[in-house]
């Protein structure tokens, strides 16, 4: 099993320290992992990294003149549309998201279950603060709805499926590189740098049925969580993002 990872990194140099985590994290995954950052930065090298012992760094330069710099995002389209041969899981996701290897084992262990139906695996993005984990998605809302599938329970996030990466396997990239929704034109709903991370689960794609988490003792199973690392929407007091506590986020009452 060897995994493709693409990460849009507009250089801020403050920010390289969630670049250096992120390779701390993937250094830890039982599969090969070849590590792809699109930058702006044509001076910026993997030397600038922390030493990366599994797999490969690739730093791809693009030049953004005369472009929004948020269109950073869209550029590794052809990159991985170039890889699918090459890979068996493939992932984009941004430079402040940390995606643990159990993330990784529960999306094996639960998406080819679902995907039959035409429904996608979540994940949610979690910021945390004096040990309490809260999810970054879910404005001021909880979730209610379940489905049961292979004698599971599984959570419907039918509020807010966002959560800055997608993840596929060899088959179901190849359907979404054949897809119009590869064409980051077409989907619908999202602002530019969150178009090229919704990948096929966007609330508006219609692509599957709906985004589904696995329940373990009525709460949503802890493998689901990725982390956002700057922490900034718990330090925002104004935000609705950020307010519900990942142990409370099914409440179906």
């Amino acid at each position: 099993m060897k995994i493709t990872k693409h990460i849009s990194f507009y250089y801020i140099e403050n920010r390289i320290c969630y670049l250096n985590k992120i390779i701390c994290e993937t250094n830890k995954y039982d599969f090969e992992t070849d590590l792809y950052i699109h930058t702006n930065n044509e001076i910026f090298k993997k030397e600038d990294l922390n030493d990366y012992t599994n797999g490969n760094i690739n730093i791809i330069y693009h030049n953004l003149n005369n472009i929004h710099p948020y269109y950073l995002t869209w550029k590794c389209r052809e990159s991985l549309k170039k890889q699918l041969n090459d890979y068996d899981i493939f992932i984009y996701t941004e430079d402040d998201i940390l995606i643990p290897f159990k993330a990784i084992t529960y999306w094996l262990k639960y998406s080819n279950k679902i995907i039959k139906y035409k429904y996608n695996l979540g994940f949610v993005r979690i910021e945390t603060k004096c040990d309490e984990e809260y999810i970054t998605d879910l404005p001021r809302s909880t979730l209610k709805s379940i489905i049961n599938l292979y004698n599971i329970n599984y959570c419907i996030n039918n509020i807010n499926p966002y959560c800055a990466m997608w993840i596929y396997n060899k088959e179901e990239f190849s359907n979404f590189i054949s897809s119009k929704y590869y064409n980051i034109n077409n989907i619908p709903g999202y602002h530019i740098r969150e178009k090229s991370a919704i990948g096929l689960h966007g609330a508006s794609n219609y692509w599957y049925k709906g985004t589904l988490i696995p329940l373990i003792d009525n709460k949503l199973i802890s493998d689901c969580k990725i982390y956002h690392l700057p922490n900034n929407y718990l330090e925002d007091n104004s935000s609705p993002f950020a307010t519900i506590k990942f142990n409370e986020a099914y409440n179906p009452t």
